[in-house]
């Protein structure tokens, strides 16, 4: 939940008081919802509740840089809809509602539609706080998000010293599918150990990812094309036909994974923190590529030919929604403490990435409104923006977003059946 929400919600709007029996109930179905959600596996409840945790220290960034920078904070709840359970200390609210799957922290005056403020209450509104205390409240969300990923990096390279597996491609091995002992990869007669050096004549990289392999081979279904490799340094070069997946008829199949080997990685803590910290700034790197990706023309037209079945879904090609990450997350409780903090490093890293794409409500929208408006202010210190019509401006993104966001749910839900 991002702080842009927050505007939407009525200060003045009564809340609902139950009674302990009728509190007990709520918290009863909450708690009956999470173990539902976790009875595929105690691991993807337990991912989710990370998850959960992730998001709240998104918004406690912003409730502690609002509290010291002397905006009035009425309310901070773990969850949406009805309220379960709360207390109130000072002028804030604490309290649980009944879907823990966000969090939210209000404070009054996040744009200038809210009108019906207390005149008392004005002055420590966000509005009327400098541009400077805006930004840092705003930004403080999503940087609670990168602090943990990048803490999280260090700590999986720097305490854990558990085997893993080390790739060796462009040295691939020789797979098929389940319940069929061949593969095109056989019949072509490739075996375990070779190197590809190009498929179809598209030279492969061998400092590269395994994934330029698959995307070689999913863009040549029922294809024959010519495999060059190296065999104790000898070049053939043998002709596969490719093949297709079930259910997948778009999208070729060879039947070669990367090479691999379990070993061990040791390195003092010093080593550690310093890999955690170049992997941080890769993985950012890549994750701005992917939003990029993902949001893009390219990207947002395979998403829909992806949701029409006019192409295949490809997971490793598409934003997933939490029920796709719960689903990931609980593989990596499984596979380990390393793995489960690697993979929420990921997702808070994403999650602060995503929250600064300056579009409205997101938490980079609002940073590009409180920099126009501080530029504007120059000309004119009275000057305050309109959010009635800048929101019409980021229309078609929006629309974009909730496009990805919806199909990403519709996607992942379809893989649970």
């Amino acid at each position: 939940m991002t702080v842009g929400t927050i505007m939407a919600a009525r200060p003045d709007a009564p809340e609902r008081r139950y009674t302990r029996a009728q509190t007990l109930t709520r918290l009863a179905l909450v708690m009956a919802g999470l173990t539902v959600a976790g009875i595929a596996s105690w691991s993807v409840l337990l991912f989710i509740l990370l998850f959960i945790v992730s998001i709240i220290a998104h918004e406690f960034g912003h409730y502690i840089v609002a509290r010291r920078a002397g905006m009035k904070v009425t309310e901070f709840f773990i969850g949406f809809g009805p309220r379960i359970w709360s207390y109130r200390r000072g002028e804030v609210e604490y309290g649980l509602k009944a879907i823990p799957l966000g969090a939210y922290v209000k404070t009054p005056g996040m744009t200038n539609l809210e009108t019906d403020l207390p005149e008392a209450d004005e002055p420590r509104t966000f509005r009327a706080a400098s541009s400077s205390r805006r930004a840092l409240m705003i930004f403080a969300g999503p940087a609670m998000n990168l602090l943990l990923a990048l803490v999280g990096f260090c700590v999986a390279f720097s305490v854990f010293d558990e085997p893993t597996l080390i790739s060796s491609f462009p040295v691939v091995e020789v797979a098929a599918l389940e319940g069929d002992p061949s593969s095109p990869a056989i019949a072509a007669g490739l075996q375990s150990g070779d190197v590809v050096t190009s498929i179809d004549g598209v030279a492969v990289d061998p400092n590269g990812s395994y994934g330029q392999v698959g995307d070689i081979v999913r863009s040549r279904p029922n294809k024959s094309v010519p495999i060059v490799v190296e065999r104790n340094g000898e070049l053939l070069t043998p002709t596969a036909l490719l093949g297709t997946r079930e259910g997948c008829a778009s999208q070729g199949y060879l039947g070669v994974r990367p090479a691999s080997q379990t070993g061990t990685i040791q390195r003092n803590p010093v080593e550690g923190v310093g890999e955690g910290v170049k992997f941080f700034g890769t993985a950012a790197a890549d994750t701005v590529t992917g939003i990029v990706k993902v949001f893009g023309p390219s990207g947002v037209g395979r998403i829909f030919r992806t949701v029409t079945k006019s192409e295949c879904d490809d997971l490793a090609s598409r934003p997933v929604s939490i029920i796709g990450i719960s689903q990931i997350g609980g593989q990596a409780v499984k596979s380990g403490a390393q793995a489960t903090i690697m993979l929420i490093s990921v997702v808070n890293l994403a999650l602060g990435m995503l929250n600064l794409l300056p579009v409205l409500p997101l938490d980079g929208g609002h940073l590009l409104m409180t920099a126009i408006e501080r530029i504007r202010r120059r000309r004119n210190p009275k000057y305050v923006i309109d959010y009635a019509r800048a929101v019409p401006y980021f229309g078609v993104a929006i629309i974009v977003i909730v496009f990805v966001m919806f199909s990403a749910l519709y996607l992942d839900t379809l893989r649970l059946f």
